[in-house]
Parts: C-alpha cells; sequence; structure tokens
C-alpha cells in the first residue's frame, strides 16, 4: 500500500489550488465529449479493442507493429476493464474477465449505472483467450479498430485501425522521438542496442540517470531508473538486443503531471484534464485529480507546443502528456501516451461528481477485494451511492484467483484528513490498494 501521508503530500500540490486558475487561462476551450467515442470524433461507429498487442513466441509475424511489453495476458485484461463503462457508440471488445458493470454484476447494480450513465453506456463483444478477439474483429468486416497501439497486421490488418496512417502511433508514442514534438526534453542520449551493450557512452553518463527503450512500450517496461550499479546490470538485461536512450535523471521534482488533450480530425485541440500523478516506487500509481484544475501557462506552453506537432502529422484522438516540474519551476515533458490514459475515464463522470460534492477531489487507482464484484458492491453499496467509491472499472477471472480487481476513484471535497480517513475505511473493510499482480 501507498503511505497516506506521501499520497496527500502530492495531492496537496493539486488540491491546495497552488495551479488553480479561471477557464480564461487556458489556451483551448474544454472538451464537450463525455464518452470514449465522443472523444475520438469518428464519423462512424467503431470497434474499441482497449488493450495492448501481445504474442507468444511461435507466433508468425509481420513485425510491422512491434510492441514491448511484459506483464503478460491477465495485466493486460486488467487495463482493459477500465474503458467498458463510458464507451459510448463504441462497440468494446473484452474478455470474460473484464466486468460489464452495467450488466454482469446482479439487477440492483445493472439498474444503478443504467440509471445514472444510460447515455454513455455501449454496447459489449466478449472474447475468449489471448487470440479470439481477432475473430470478433473479423466479423465486423466495416467497422474500424480504436486501440492504444496498432497489432501486427497478420492478425489485425493495418488498414482497419482507425487513423488512415497506423505507423503514426508508434511514431508518437516512441519515447526516443519525444524530442520531436517540442526541445522541452531533458538532456539524453541515443543509443543502439549495440552501444548500449557496451560501456564507452559511459564516460558521458554518471549515475543516476534513466534507461528508455526507444520504441513503444507500456506499462512502464520499457523504462529503468538506474541508481547504481547493480540497476544498470537489470537494464541491459532487460533491454538487451533493443536501442535505448539514456536520459537525464531528473531528482528535484516539485510536480508529475499529466494533461490530456482532445485533438480533432481538423487539428482543433480541446482539454479533457489534467492531474498530478501518483508515482510509488518507480511506477505509476494513480492520479490526484481536481476536475476544475487546469495547467500553469509554462505546463499548458509545452503540451500546446507537443499537441499542434502531433496534429500537424495527422494524429487525432486523445493526447496524453507527462511532464516534470522541477525545483528550478522549468517544466520537461517525460513520455507521450496518444492513447486513452487510465485516469481518462475519470474525466468523463461530469454531473454524477459535481451532484455528490462541492468540489469534488479524486485519488484514482487499482483496488482489490478478497470477493465476487456483486459481494464488493454490495458491501460498498453506501458509498458507491454517497459517491466516495466512484468505480468505473472491475475485473474478476475465477481461473486465477477469488479477487476483484477495482479501478476507481476515492473522492472528497479536498479534506485531507477526510480522505485519509475514508482509506483507511475501505481498507479495514478489506478493499485494498494496488493491482495485486
Amino acid at each position: 500500500m501507498y503511505s497516506l501521508p506521501q499520497l496527500h503530500g502530492q495531492a496537496v500540490d493539486l488540491w491546495g489550488r497552488r495551479h488553480r486558475g479561471p477557464d480564461h487561462a487556458l489556451p483551448w476551450p474544454r472538451s464537450t465529449a463525455d464518452t470514449l467515442a465522443e472523444l475520438f470524433a469518428l464519423r462512424r461507429p467503431a470497434l474499441h479493442l482497449p488493450r495492448y498487442p501481445h504474442y507468444t513466441p511461435d507466433e508468425r509475424l509481420a513485425g510491422d507493429y512491434g510492441y514491448y511489453f511484459v506483464r503478460g495476458e491477465r495485466y493486460l485484461s486488467c487495463q482493459a476493464a477500465r474503458f467498458l463503462l463510458l464507451s459510448g457508440h463504441f462497440i468494446t471488445l473484452a474478455d470474460q474477465g473484464a466486468v460489464d458493470l452495467a450488466a454482469d454484476i446482479s439487477d440492483y447494480w445493472s439498474g444503478f449505472f443504467q440509471e445514472h450513465f444510460a447515455g454513455q453506456l455501449g454496447p459489449v463483444v466478449r472474447y475468449v483467450g489471448p487470440t479470439d478477439y481477432r475473430q470478433r474483429v473479423a466479423e465486423h468486416p466495416g467497422l474500424r479498430v480504436v486501440s492504444p497501439h496498432p497489432f501486427d497486421s497478420t492478425h489485425i490488418p493495418a488498414e482497419r485501425f482507425y487513423l488512415d496512417d497506423p505507423s503514426l502511433a508508434v511514431r508518437l508514442n516512441d519515447k526516443g522521438r519525444l524530442h520531436e514534438l517540442t526541445d522541452r526534453v531533458p538532456r539524453h542520449e541515443r543509443l543502439s542496442a549495440e552501444s548500449f551493450a557496451q560501456d564507452q557512452w559511459r564516460e558521458r553518463w554518471p549515475l543516476p540517470f534513466v534507461v528508455k527503450l526507444t520504441e513503444p512500450c507500456g506499462g512502464g517496461d520499457g523504462v529503468a531508473l538506474c541508481r547504481d550499479a547493480h540497476d544498470l546490470r537489470e537494464a541491459k538485461q532487460r533491454f538487451a538486443g533493443r536501442p535505448v536512450k539514456i536520459e537525464q535523471y531528473l531528482q528535484d521534482i516539485r510536480n508529475n503531471f499529466n494533461v490530456q488533450l482532445q485533438i480533432a480530425p481538423d487539428g482543433a485541440l480541446s482539454y479533457i484534464g489534467g492531474s498530478v500523478q501518483r508515482v510509488l516506487c518507480g511506477a505509476y500509481a494513480g492520479n490526484c485529480i481536481d476536475p476544475q484544475w487546469v495547467p500553469p501557462a509554462p505546463v499548458a506552453a509545452v503540451c500546446d507546443q507537443a499537441a499542434r506537432a502531433a496534429a500537424a502529422l495527422g494524429w487525432h484522438g486523445v493526447c496524453g502528456l507527462d511532464l516534470i516540474e522541477d525545483g528550478a519551476g522549468e517544466v520537461w515533458l517525460i513520455d507521450p501516451n496518444f492513447r486513452l490514459n487510465g485516469s481518462t475515464p475519470f474525466f468523463l463522470l461530469g454531473d454524477y461528481l459535481t451532484d455528490r460534492h462541492r468540489h469534488p477531489q479524486l485519488t484514482t487507482g487499482y483496488f482489490c477485494y478478497p470477493g465476487t464484484p456483486a459481494q464488493l458492491f454490495d458491501r460498498f453499496r453506501r458509498e458507491i451511492h454517497r459517491g466516495t467509491l466512484v468505480p468505473v472499472g472491475a475485473h474478476y477471472d475465477t481461473r486465477e484467483d477469488a479477487v476483484t480487481r477495482l479501478y476507481a476513484a476515492v473522492v472528497s471535497d479536498g479534506d485531507p484528513q477526510r480522505h485519509a480517513g475514508l482509506l483507511r475505511d475501505f481498507a479495514a473493510k478489506q478493499l485494498l490498494s494496488g493491482i495485486g499482480l
């Protein structure tokens, strides 16, 4: 579990309104989208496959849209379960472990979610096993596929991807090409696989530093913080045979921001939302969200430059950008996320939050509960109705364990002590933070 003082030390930076400003401080209008489908502004219905590619070593591949992800099918399934509830006119493809909150738990909870999110729900089509999604895509030949990354064209043809040029997703999510979007990136050096395996570059890069794959990767698998020689040896083993970049380690950090923009097909930008990211033990652990927060001007300027560069290349959809504000107040873009971000669904909750809170403040992330989804939701019925616990996704797979993994927000009106008390109360009822994988 994360420590409450650490969590709320981060949260106060955002919730204390230190960076708050009126909407006119934004260089973009606020997005009016209230479903995932509307964020992509496609003219026709589309299939939504909210998972990354993952292949077995013996599969035949064209090798055109590779993706580095080492956490396996179970983790992928948990990630995909975050994006079923607010899909709109997307037809969402999901495996058996992903819980459709509006249909799978009980008649009571189906009625609850249909009452509160009726205009935001969409159909879910199931697939079984790690490859059956390909058959489901083939069964809908006239629909484009929205996914966080294009799949190898031997399994899902490239022309099915929602962008006319799927390689654009590869280019924009490549950490090694971040400097093509803005010059506000930390000092870095790109290295071939061979150069990284050798040590001539070590004279230029004393520890500590960060090693990042220069190819699309997810879940933090393509990033290694090297504080000492042991960390560096592990990074060399993990990334053997792959190109990387060595990046300056920014040690004095004031804030770790995530800002999300909607890029329309005509290149127009609108603001979805922003947050402070919770990073624990070097890994993403969720977000602290104030729905009324707007990024300070230096952060907005970097985001605007990067998003307009992507739009000029032909990108449209969700543009998520991770930025660091260092101790001197300098802002640096550190990671591109040209896809739905983990926190995106929480920015679409709108009136559901404001009807229950004067000024809603959210801490988002995964939680684990030792029981079925029905048992979890029934035990936390009061908290869900009050809006102090707001689930947007759940995963439950009886083949693996008897644990429900909930993706949710803990919501209060900004009092850190009250917020900490909610987390303690939830833990006392066996709802523990973390994905447990």
